[in-house]
């Protein structure tokens, strides 16, 4: 086959536009494909008329980490973007990505390979995981409170049943000792069998802080929560005899919030 501008030599191809078969010296590689010089203008024309945007594939990687590059043909390296895009620094860099190597598609730097079920799978995913998002952050926002909930009634019931124990402990002890009452809680731990576990006075155990004001003739023992609202919301108190009684605490800047 003879070239269709120069019958005495062989061709190499033949144009993509006109299908003319060319030699070597009339051949004009575009983008992997051969045109004639006749056709290439041509051709250029409508590339430009069918030119990639880096504009829109900024938008896109702007809108959603990642989505310029499958735009441009870069499935996988768009879904790494995706992936890392909540570290931030991968989204902003692959906005500016998306946005130079779409110039170059443009400029006919790159070849571009459309990959159109890509994109759509990609914006289907997308919109999946973040419905997935969505319902797993309204189950955080129910899940969270009842766990809340259910730690502070545990720490309220643990107070509440501490500050019982000693009451018994010092009741025990003063009906042994002629109803006086132990002045320390030391007193309480130094016998044998130990009357508590451990010492409570002025310790933070459960979420709570215990107090306890100890003479002769009788006692007051308060268990106040550390952080109101968070290890417990009531204040609890036991008095000589047994005597028990619970209050709400208040948070600070509260109106009912007082300072020791």
């Amino acid at each position: 086959m003879k070239c269709v501008n120069h019958t005495d030599r062989d061709a190499v191809g033949v144009c993509n536009f006109c299908t003319k078969s060319i030699c070597s010296e009339c051949v004009v590689n575009l983008k992997g494909e051969m045109y004639c010089k006749e056709c290439v203008a041509i051709k250029m024309k409508t590339v430009k008329k069918e030119e990639h945007s880096p504009a829109l594939a900024a938008i896109l990687s702007f809108i959603i980490a990642g989505l310029g590059q499958i735009y441009n043909g870069q499935v996988w390296k768009g879904l790494l973007i995706f992936v890392t895009s909540l570290l931030v620094i991968p989204w902003i860099i692959g906005i500016f990505d998306a946005y130079f190597v779409a110039k170059r598609i443009s400029h006919g730097e790159i070849a571009l390979k459309k990959k159109t079920g890509c994109l759509i799978a990609m914006i289907i995913w997308v919109f999946v995981f973040w419905i997935m998002v969505f319902i797993l952050a309204m189950l955080a926002a129910i899940a969270i409170p009842n766990f809340m909930r259910a730690r502070i009634t545990a720490s309220e019931n643990a107070a509440a049943s501490a500050i019982k124990s000693i009451s018994s402990a010092l009741e025990s002890y003063a009906a042994q000792n002629n109803n006086v009452y132990p002045q320390s809680e030391e007193s309480l731990l130094n016998l044998k069998p130990s009357y508590l576990p451990f010492a409570y006075n002025n310790r933070k155990v459960y979420g709570y802080l215990f107090k306890e004001e100890l003479t002769p003739s009788g006692y007051k023992i308060t268990a106040t929560p550390v952080e109101c609202g968070i290890t417990g919301t009531k204040i609890y108190t036991i008095e000589t005899r047994g005597k028990a009684s619970e209050s709400q605490c208040a948070n600070p800047g509260s109106a009912d919030y007082k300072s020791d």
